[in-house]
């Protein structure tokens, strides 16, 4: 079993606090750190470098998009989750094109922890 580590960065303090509480519940996955905004997302990742990113679209200071653009330009392998009340298929392609591993709504939390316990197995 791997040890990964992961960052959320979400705007929503309660959605931060209810991935907070699932993280716990799967063995293998530490939560590392949790950011309020892209562009404070974007300085967690670079400095704490996590296994896996769960990343909002629509944050204040730099939305999901951009920061995942920026994580793409410094890493192809760190694995992207977009986690996102929008459902929409044009961003999921936009979000895909730009190199997230997954885009999930919202709605999916427990899709995000198989796909977590799955990757801790590998």
């Amino acid at each position: 079993m791997k040890e990964l580590s992961v960052v959320v960065v979400d705007d929503s303090v309660l959605v931060r606090e209810h991935l907070k509480r699932a993280f716990a519940q799967i063995e293998g996955c530490t939560l590392i750190g949790m950011a309020a905004d892209g562009a404070e997302g974007l300085t967690m990742i670079r400095a704490l470098k996590p296994n896996i990113v769960v990343l909002d679209i629509s944050m204040p200071h730099r939305n999901g998009i951009e920061v995942l653009r920026e994580i793409r330009k410094e890493d192809s392998e760190m694995l992207i989750i977009m986690f996102t009340s929008d459902s929409s298929v044009i961003l999921k392609e936009v979000c895909l094109e730009a190199g997230a591993n997954y885009y999930l709504d919202k709605t999916q939390i427990q899709e995000l922890m198989e796909i977590c316990k799955d990757l801790v197995k590998q």
